[in-house]
Order: C-alpha cells, then structure tokens, then sequence
C-alpha cells in the first residue's frame, strides 16, 4: 500500500488551516444588527401616513470606511425620501479611513430628517475618534453612553494624517448645544471642551456638562426621552412624535459585499491574509500543477490586497515582508539554512514592524514575532521536508526509470504523480502542449528533468492501471516505498 506523500497531505491540510484563521472573517460576515426587522433598501415598502418610522443603523465596531459611509448615505435618502421621523446612528468607530469627511458631514447636517448620532452601545467602552467624531458633531442630536467618549479628532483620516481638520465649532449643526437649546453662541465651557476634543478623547459627563450630549444607556430609553423634542433641520422646526403605539423601528446593516469589504480593513487580519496568501502561492511553485491551496492562496492574497489599499500601509515595508517571504522560497530551493535565512528573517520582521504608517494600526509585537516564527518554521522546516522528499531515496538514480511504464495516479496537468515499480514518483508530460493526462492512464518514462520524470502514454500497452502497478509488485519492488513526492 502506497503511502500519501508529504506534499500531498500538506497540499490538503493548508486550504484547512487557512479557513481556520479565517474564521474571523466569516463571523464578521454574519448579520450583526438586533434581532428586529432587517430591511433591503431596495425593496423598502412605502411608508404609512399613520405610521412614524425611524431608521437606525448600528455601526458597532471597525473603522468608519467607504462601505460603511456609503451606506449611511442609502439609510438617509430613504429616510428622505419615505419621510421618516428620525434616523439613528449608533457608532462605536475608533477611527475613519479613506473617507470624504466634508461630503459625509454635509450629508448628515442637510438631512431635511433629524440625525441622531449615540456613541454605543453600554459596556463596550464605546468611542468615536476622527471622522466619526465630526459625524458627531454635525448631528441634530447627539447621545453618549455612560462609559462612552467623543474624539480625539486628529487624525481625521488614518490614510491621510495631515488632513487640515474642520472647525469643531463649525461642525456643530442647527442643535448648537443640544436638542431644543436657544441659539446662542457657544459659551467658554463649550469652547473648552471642543478644544480638548480635538487632540484627546472627551467622557460622557463633559460632553452632557456643557450641553453638547445627553447621556443614553440604549436605542430605546433615547427614543422614549426624544418623544416632543423640537429639533431644527433644514425643513425647518419639526416636533418629533415618536408614541410607541404610532412607531415603526427599521434596522439595517450593511450588505454582504460592504461588510465584506468593511471586514477586509482590520489591520491584524489584512497582515495574515496577505502573509498567508502569498505563501500559499510560494508553496505551489514547488508543487506540480496548481491545487487548492494555489486557489486559498489567490483569493486570500486579493482580499488582503483590497485591504492594503484601504488602510495606510508604508508599501516600502509591505515589499520587505515580500522580499523576506521570497528569499524564504529561495533559500528552500537552494537547501542553504545560512545567510540567506539572515536575510529573510530581518527583512520580513523589519517589513512586519513598519507594515502600517498609522501609530493606531501598529500590529502588536507578539503577532509579529508569532508569525515571523511560524514562516521560518514553514519554510526551514516543512518546505525542506517536502522537497527532501521529491529529491527520491538517497543513492537511488532517476535515469534508470527511462523505458519503464508505470500508471498515473494524480492527473499530469502538465505535471502530477506517476506510480512506477511500487513507488511514487513526481511526473510530468512529454510534449509542448499541456495536454491533461488523466489517472489510471498507462504511460512510459521517454527523458528525466532533474528529480521529475517525462512521460507520454504507452500506445502499445495492454495492461490497465492495476496491472501497471502490480508489475512493479512483481519485480520484487516494496510496496510501502514511496518516490521522490512520498514521505520516507
């Protein structure tokens, strides 16, 4: 019985761990608003004239990035267009990224519907900082969980750090202090702590001291307290009726493809799938044909690039961590374990370290030294087991296979395994053309390349694929021996 080969079993055992360490990715896919009424924009009934809706959209965790301004905008110009009652936002953003923040914040303070923006929800420690800190401001209403905070508001923009940043006060829409508040200009105490907003996080209890917040401990309470709140748009002076037998409450959530981009902007995870990804590639380059792991690779590789693009990475350090992973490669094909390793291991933990421009992204030094680890063992250790063993039995000669026939066992595409004389042994199709060559086609050793043997199928033979294998049987040949792609 032949034995599976080390490439084999580890061409599948990679595509497993990857959707492991995707996991994260997967969850986050997963519908995160309340278990209330889930609403497609596209397919919105028509509001009732005796029914009062509100729209809220919780936006809990994750930067505040193009995916989740784009649906803010959609929640909006329903709410316009259907004539809600009010629109809430619930942020929990500890920064924007790659964000128009003018067009966000003129979207919000011309919204002839009252905004509401409430840092949420209590018991996370929840914040809003740059772009979503202006969000804030620009609000008809805002509300702050107890344990909440509001700023700093640099940078506005992680992808841009020395974005000129807004007047604080001029971001304050027609609520200038809070909800049905005189218009007044703003007095010293509001000035303070505006002027502490800018570069620091503000509490609760500051923002409700100078009237810029009321305290909220949920979506609910907010809503039974802005029942008869007068707030001013640009349609004017509204009373908001918000009786719960007269209240329709609409959730929504960002679709699967925003949420998938909106995933792709973590920077933890966009380091792994770019790291992962492309040595998922690197490891086919030494495998014949191109398997699963091949396809894990392309897909994570392109959803980490998408990432890169979102986020401020320093492409200097992202070449370093590509450098470092090809010296690896090269170092594993040269079979040297010496200056080269160096090298690898300097440039990809060098690259590691400097991988995003913004203090806030920076990956935590166990992550880095964690995974610069688990490459130096990948390549060192695996990779050099792998290629030990498509190297064939020491003292064995390939050229003596020339004129043999033997049976494909993986398919040659143009490369695979062919079982020969009890063993297994790396293959590859004779001719320019990459014609297929499907297993259990019998077939002859015409030419060797190096550890990879040439074959082309054997038009005189009249023995099928089991016989093929049992005349290696009956040469004498162990059965259990396994070629140069089988462990040994």
């Amino acid at each position: 019985m032949v034995r599976p080969s080390r490439s084999r079993v580890l061409r599948a055992a990679l595509p497993a761990l990857a959707a492991v360490l995707m996991l994260p990715l997967l969850a986050s896919l997963l519908p995160a608003a309340p278990a209330a009424a889930q609403v497609d924009l596209a397919q919105a009934d028509v509001a009732q004239a005796d029914v009062r809706r509100v729209e809220i959209l919780p936006l809990r965790g994750g930067f505040l990035d193009p995916p989740v301004a784009a649906q803010i905008g959609d929640v909006l110009d329903l709410a316009a267009r259907e004539g809600a009652e009010l629109v809430v936002l619930q942020f929990d953003a500890p920064a924007g990224v790659s964000v128009d923040t003018a067009a966000l914040v003129a979207r919000i303070a011309a919204s002839p519907v009252p905004v509401a923006v409430s840092v949420g929800p209590i018991g996370s420690a929840p914040q809003a900082a740059g772009v979503a800190a202006a969000a804030f401001l620009a609000a008809h209403i805002r509300a702050v969980a107890p344990d909440g905070t509001v700023g700093p508001l640099a940078p506005l923009d992680l992808r841009d750090l020395d974005a000129a940043l807004p007047d604080a006060l001029a971001l304050l829409s027609a609520t200038p202090r809070q909800s049905g508040a005189p218009d007044a200009a703003p007095d010293a105490g509001v000035r303070d702590v505006l002027d502490r907003l800018v570069g620091s996080a503000v509490d609760a209890d500051a923002l409700v001291a100078v009237g810029l917040a009321r305290i909220t401990t949920g979506i609910e309470p907010l809503l039974v307290e802005l029942d008869g709140q007068r707030v001013t748009t640009v349609a004017g002076e509204l009373e908001l009726r918000l009786r719960p037998d007269e209240l329709q409450v609409r959730f929504h959530s960002l679709g699967l493809l925003r949420r998938m981009l909106h995933a792709a902007a973590t920077a933890p995870f966009v380091y792994l799938l770019l790291v992962l990804g492309l040595g998922m590639l690197l490891f086919e380059v030494f495998q014949p044909g191109f398997g699963v792991a091949g396809l894990a690779g392309v897909i994570m590789t392109l959803i980490g690039a998408v990432g890169a693009f979102i986020l401020p990475v320093r492409w200097w350090a992202v070449a370093l961590v590509v450098l470092g992973l090809l010296l690896y490669a090269l170092d594993t094909a040269l079979a040297g374990f010496g200056p080269i390793t160096a090298a690898a291991t300097g440039a990809f933990a060098a690259g590691s370290w400097w991988f995003y421009a913004a203090p806030a992204l920076q990956l935590p030094g166990w992550l880095i030294a964690s995974t610069t680890l688990g490459v130096l063992v990948f390549f060192v250790l695996v990779m050099t087991t792998v290629l030990r063993a498509q190297a064939g039995p020491e003292g064995n000669d390939v050229t003596e296979l020339i004129g043999r026939t033997g049976v494909v066992r993986s398919m040659l595409n143009p490369e695979g395994h062919v079982f020969i004389d009890g063993a297994l042994w790396r293959a590859r199709a004779a001719g320019d053309a990459a014609e297929v060559v499907r297993v259990g086609t019998q077939v002859r050793v015409a030419d060797v390349d190096g550890p990879v043997i040439v074959v082309a199928a054997d038009q005189g033979a009249d023995r099928g694929a089991d016989q093929g294998a049992d005349h290696g049987a009956g040469r004498g040949a162990d059965p259990g021996v396994v070629g140069p792609s089988a462990a040994t």
